[in-house]
């Protein structure tokens, strides 16, 4: 079974700019190619590791310069010469919300993500 056959979140295209910190890396500006409810995939050969636990800030691309920004924590579940993937560990319940919207509004199927929602796959604080 191929990697996108095991996958069981809605997965969008999504291009924007995130910033990555972990323990001995900050990273700027690094390219995302998509999202789900669960993860985000980040373009490029970078120097994170497999098992690194990281701090997301993901930039909402707008026309509005108070474009919200996301605030995540994170997982590094596989890093190679391609790219990233990244799995959510927690976020706040603002950041939830606009996952959700930006995940449902991007979908193929619309239903079917936002069903996906109904249980979350981390941790989201300030509830």
């Amino acid at each position: 079974m191929d990697a996108s056959n095991r996958r069981r979140r809605t997965r969008v295209n999504f291009r924007t700019k995130v910033d990555v910190q972990t323990t001995g890396a900050r990273l700027v500006d690094v390219e995302s190619r998509d999202l789900s409810h669960k993860g985000l995939y980040l373009v490029g050969d970078l120097p994170l590791k497999a098992g690194q636990g990281c701090t997301l800030t993901v930039h909402l691309v707008g026309e509005d310069e108070n474009a919200p920004v996301l605030h995540m924590e994170g997982r590094i579940i596989r890093a190679d010469r391609q790219g990233t993937a990244i799995d959510f560990v927690s976020m706040d319940a603002e950041t939830y919300m606009h996952l959700r919207n930006l995940v449902i509004f991007n979908a193929p199927d619309p239903e079917a993500a936002e069903q996906e929602f109904a249980t979350p796959a981390f941790e989201i604080t300030g509830e």
